[in-house]
């Protein structure tokens, strides 16, 4: 029997309930002492799983409650489960405030619908590695977790990559541009609008865009910032000949992918937190596998990748507030140790969060001898979180038969076994596919230190 958990501070009152719709679905309202606001749908022919979602970055003022993901809501109604979710008590990047507001939540939930079966966690982008935390720092509250679209390599180790591609980038383009990398946050002035630094990064890339030479740059820092070759569908396939699209694609994901949202982050950690002293970037492009891509770029722009290489290890490099670090890795890193199981799922073509993350929670959980609880799933789009109501609900329902089983059934986890069960439950697209995401190249741990370059605190 789990043991309950006191969130002190954190009591729970209920504050409207909607009579049932025509679909016997119930819908609950409430707030938190702290002032988040959660809500929950409660199917009549409820299974006994309550299905906790963790909604992604929400930049404010507006601070809803969300309880359910951008796809498939209706469906999972329709199978029996209970929809759950809060608000955050906090905007931006909320992870410190999510994980407790989260348990909160349940409590919330149980006391007006009664202790669930089991619980599995899901979430998108932040809220995806929500989920992590919760599933790894609450196993007696949560049954099993999907991080979905997740910056699942941990935020330390996403932050010092898209400040490779964000330095790169302006070393190499353009040294004098009027534009903050890091420290962009200051405790003595206003809170800035998230995007402060907007104009100037469009320039940048408006400058890096207008000449073959920068063209050749962006496709260098947007290597090293691992950006995916088919981050939309107006860009060619992964794969094909076509470096002039392939860096127009580049072009309209490398701000989302690189620079945001770094503001928020500083603000949250009270300093800069990443960091690129001692990095090697011949060897970090060595390690992307990508390097004849880059040759050939360079070729036809007419410059020298090796001059271009070594002014970057000229360059003055960029240091970090130990004391920042110490608060991401809090919020959050995952450590990879599981006591429950635990299913990722990430698009291909995702620009936003990189699937390259994927490999560096895989990496995390062998190392911490959990390999066995997770399993990680992929789906061959592009964009950010697009997956369909089937390809959603069919990652649930297999989740939710490893935990009533207590082991994975490897032929239901295959692509064909789950486009197959997407497609009977959703006329949408069914793109589950065998895929092997490229190494991380800015691993970083959850044990200070673990990190290339780290600084000491």
């Amino acid at each position: 029997m789990r043991r309950r958990m006191t969130i002190v501070a954190l009591a729970m009152f209920a504050t409207g309930a909607a009579p049932s719709d025509p679909m016997g679905v119930r819908h609950v309202e409430g707030k938190l002492a702290n002032g988040a606001s959660w809500a929950v749908d409660m199917p009549a022919n409820w299974n006994g799983t309550a299905l906790l979602f963790s909604h992604g970055f929400n930049a404010g003022p507006n601070n809803p409650a969300r309880n359910r993901p951008h796809e498939g809501a209706a469906q999972l109604l329709a199978r029996g489960y209970a929809l759950v979710g809060s608000s955050f008590s906090k905007t931006g990047w909320a992870v410190e405030e999510a994980v407790p507001d989260q348990i909160a939540t349940l409590d919330a939930f149980a006391t007006d619908f009664g202790k669930p079966q089991r619980v599995i966690a899901y979430g998108e982008s932040m809220g995806g590695l929500v989920t992590a935390a919760l599933v790894e720092r609450h196993p007696d509250r949560i049954d099993g977790a999907i991080p979905m679209c997740a910056s699942v390599s941990g935020v330390i180790g996403m932050e010092n990559q898209a400040l490779d591609g964000a330095w790169v980038l302006k070393m190499l383009v353009d040294p004098a541009a009027p534009i903050k990398i890091v420290n962009i946050w200051r405790p003595s002035k206003p809170a800035p609008p998230i995007r402060e630094e907007g104009p100037a990064v469009d320039a940048l890339i408006g400058k890096a865009m207008a000449t073959p030479q920068g063209r050749a740059r962006l496709t260098l820092a947007a290597t090293l910032a691992q950006l995916p070759d088919e981050p939309d569908d107006k860009g060619p396939p992964a794969g094909a000949d076509d470096p002039d699209g392939r860096v127009a694609a580049y072009s309209r994901w490398f701000a989302m992918g690189v620079f945001f949202p770094r503001w928020e982050l500083e603000h949250r950690a009270g300093g800069n937190a990443s960091w690129n002293t001692r990095i090697d970037y011949s060897a970090q492009l060595a390690a992307s596998g990508r390097r004849v891509m880059i040759e050939d770029a360079y070729r036809r722009a007419g410059l020298s990748l090796s001059d271009d290489l070594a002014t970057l290890a000229a360059s003055p490099r960029i240091a970090a507030d130990p004391k920042a670090i110490a608060y991401l890795r809090a919020n959050f890193v995952p450590s990879g140790r599981l006591n429950r199981p635990v299913l990722t799922m990430h698009t291909v073509g995702d620009g936003a969060t990189m699937v390259t993350y994927e490999q560096a929670y895989a990496t995390l959980v062998r190392k911490a001898g959990s390999a066995s609880m997770l399993r990680q799933l992929y789906v061959a789009a592009s964009g950010h979180c697009t997956f369909s109501a089937g390809e959603t609900v069919a990652a649930i329902e297999a989740l939710d038969h490893r935990i009533a089983t207590e082991r994975w059934q490897e032929t239901a986890l295959s692509p064909a076994t789950l486009n197959q069960a997407a497609t009977a439950i959703s006329t949408g697209p069914a793109r589950y596919v065998a895929f092997r995401p490229a190494a991380f190249l800015r691993p970083c741990g959850a044990r200070p230190g673990s990190c290339q370059g780290e600084p000491r605190p």
